[in-house]
């Protein structure tokens, strides 16, 4: 039976799926709506979060949506399906809605501080099943996308199956990922190339900018976005943990396991 949240009094009618959404301090649920089509589903969102015309739609079984909180409106359509995980980091900024469609069992997790232009799409699978002519042999499996920490996503950017960008990188407007891309690197095109590295990115926008403020931008002496190996995870052993999970409590787990994971380089890419 189809189950909809659509203002925080909702969340008590829920049956047969796991929901962490109250009312707190800086918090919002704004035109926004939650669906369950299954059960044994997790839902988190960390207390304080605000949601601005979110969709999230939980579309098979043992699934989990784990959203944490900024000070910026989360503003995300999210279609997840059996045993796939969304995991969003802490600090995100949207411009408009963005789409993540984690399926196949595959997974979407974001670091911290991404920031989203428009018209962003990401997805763990092509819609539809490719074979060999020779072998008949599937080839075009699913595979997870990781977006590291303090990652700029430009307009209209494509994520597809297998993406994993390192922190501090950016992917500039249009372009299509579906490989790696180093830390601190600008991955363009379609497909995707890295087009310059041993950059970093700052939140200001410069549009309104004066002469003067111009002139200021010229430099920045802060390292805090130039990220290295140091402390640097394994994000292939950390899914591999995530696909031994026998349940949505145990994917829930782990997501609640890196929330803790704190090392500044964690999600460093060589």
């Amino acid at each position: 039976m189809k189950q909809t949240i659509r203002s925080y009094a909702d969340v008590k009618d829920v049956r047969d799926n796991v929901v962490h959404l109250r009312e707190a301090a800086g918090g919002k649920l704004v035109d926004s709506s939650i669906t369950f089509e299954g059960t044994g589903n997790v839902l988190y969102v960390e207390d304080g979060a605000r949601l601005e015309g979110t969709r999230l739609m939980f579309l098979g079984n043992d699934s989990v949506i784990h959203l944490r909180a900024s000070r910026r409106p989360t503003r995300v359509t999210v279609r997840v399906y059996h045993q796939s995980v969304f995991y969003l980091g802490p600090g995100s900024s949207f411009t408009a809605m963005a789409r993540f469609q984690p399926t196949e069992r595959k997974h979407v997790v974001i670091g911290k501080d991404a920031m989203f232009s428009s018209g962003v799409t990401f997805r763990t699978a092509d819609p539809h099943l490719v074979y060999s002519a020779e072998t008949h042999r599937r080839i075009n499996n699913s595979a997870s996308i990781w977006i590291g920490d303090h990652v700029w996503i430009g307009q209209e950017v494509l994520c597809l199956k297998g993406a994993r960008i390192g922190s501090g990188s950016i992917l500039a407007a249009r372009s299509v990922v579906t490989k790696g891309v180093s830390s601190n690197s600008t991955a363009a095109g379609a497909p995707a190339r890295v087009v310059g590295s041993g950059v970093f990115w700052t939140r200001p926008t410069v549009h309104g900018y004066t002469k003067e403020q111009s002139e200021r931008s010229q430099t920045d002496t802060r390292d805090d976005f130039v990220f290295d190996e140091d402390g640097a995870v394994d994000t292939r052993e950390l899914e591999a943990e995530l696909d031994e999970a026998d349940d949505a409590a145990e994917r829930a787990a782990w997501c609640h396991r890196l929330d803790d994971l704190h090392a500044e380089n964690r999600f460093y890419l060589p």
